[in-house]
């Protein structure tokens, strides 16, 4: 039996509701039957998602297989599936999200023309939001570019990619050793970084239309550990820090982004985490002995003189005093 191209690793944690819709959408998938296998973990949901799950496996002509693990967060849940892809890619699709009908086709034939040196492919995408009762696109596309400075095109907010944009190379997935499973947030964002700075490439695959859909959900992981997600944020740009000081290529523009990265957490914990705020200040003074902030105008102004912990301390009273005068 021929080895599939395309191995799809699908995680599922309680997404009974969705996990349908997320399979139909690979068994879908134009490339053909042939050139996929579907692979599914369950991650010791609770609430019978395998009841949904199975008898789709059970009817779809494609190679399939389903594992239930113990709950261990979704790095170990794509990890599992990923050890066990045989294909030379290696799709990851959380089971509340969805893909284009063509995705792995058009991503596939892109391949082709790659050299082993290609770790990763995407696409532009798309997010939908749950309003109502009904999922809503936001309008215009997600459309990362990764261009000459991966390292640090990947830090940029704009260059998000939603890890079912992407097929994975399995061999880089191998070398870099996965995903991080000591992460439950921004682990994909290490991911990329890691391959991103062990020199694998990446490649951008035009389309008419996104071929991947993010389903943003309140009650999803990103959305309800705020904390972590900064602290996600933090430590990734804290790799690329050390990275480039290692390489002694911490250029000046490297340094403004990654103290941007470090702006914007100073200021969630500005009001929430003394200790935490003073540290995030001291990282951002390694980088530049003016710590200054782009923006907010007043903020900026107001470090200008005063200094920007002092600054940010002083916006932080205010704000509490102005809430107390609303009541």
């Amino acid at each position: 039996m021929l080895k599939p191209v395309v191995s799809v690793v699908v995680t599922v944690f309680n997404l009974r509701e969705w996990i349908g819709d997320a399979l139909a959408s690979v068994l879908k998938q134009t490339c053909g039957a042939r050139s996929m296998e579907l692979i599914v973990v369950d991650d010791g949901s609770t609430d019978d998602s395998a009841s949904i799950i199975e008898p789709i496996l059970q009817a779809a002509p494609i190679k399939q297989a389903l594992f239930q693990v113990h709950n261990g967060g979704p790095s170990r849940a794509r990890n599992i599936g990923c050890q066990r892809a045989t294909g030379e890619w290696v799709q990851i699709l959380d089971g509340d999200d969805l893909l284009h009908e063509r995705k792995i086709e058009i991503q596939l034939a892109a391949s082709r023309r790659l050299g082993p040196e290609t770790a990763v492919i995407y696409s532009d995408w798309c997010r939908l939001r749950w309003q109502g009762q009904e999922w809503v696109a936001d309008s215009g596309a997600g459309a990362p570019r990764i261009g000459i400075d991966p390292l640090a095109d990947l830090l940029r907010t704009e260059n998000f990619i939603p890890t079912g944009s992407q097929l994975f190379r399995r061999s880089w997935l191998e070398r870099v050793g996965g995903f991080d499973e000591r992460y439950r947030l921004i682990e994909d964002g290490d991911l990329l970084m890691r391959v991103a700075m062990g020199g694998g490439g990446f490649h951008r695959v035009a389309s008419p239309e996104p071929l991947f859909f993010y389903r943003q959900r309140e009650g999803s992981l990103s959305r309800s550990v705020s904390r972590e997600f900064i602290e996600g944020c933090i430590r990734n740009a804290s790799m690329a820090e050390a990275y480039w000081r290692g390489k002694n290529s911490l250029t000046a523009d490297r340094a403004d982004l990654v103290a941007s990265i470090y702006f914007q957490a100073a200021r969630y914990f500005a009001s929430r985490d003394k200790n935490r705020f003073d540290a995030i200040v001291d990282q951002i003074g390694n980088l530049s002995p003016r710590v200054i902030p782009q923006g907010p105008r007043h903020l900026k102004y107001a470090s200008r003189i005063v200094g920007y912990r002092r600054a940010e301390r002083l916006a932080v009273l205010y704000r509490r005093i102005k809430a107390l005068a609303a009541v």
